[in-house]
């Protein structure tokens, strides 16, 4: 009776082992998801502050587009 518990007790130390290693592949994948998904954003803000800096035009419009969805996100939660 003493091995059959000792043969559970293996079997436990194993799952809690191996559980602890997936929850660290877990948290590896999450980062690198997270990481992976602010990349696209930087690099657009990037691009967009470019364009804001080199043409007035562009600028105008912006602020103007801007007014509208500020407009319109008030009127819709009242």
């Amino acid at each position: 009776m003493s091995a059959f518990f000792a043969a559970l007790g293996r079997r436990r130390t194993a799952l809690i082992e191996r559980s602890t290693a997936q929850r660290g592949e877990v948290a590896a994948a999450v980062g690198g998801v997270r990481r992976a998904a602010a990349e696209p954003l930087l690099l657009g803000a990037g691009v967009a502050v470019t364009l804001l800096t080199s043409s007035p035009k562009l600028r105008g419009w912006l602020v103007r587009g801007w007014a509208v969805y500020a407009f319109f996100r008030r009127l819709l939660n009242r």
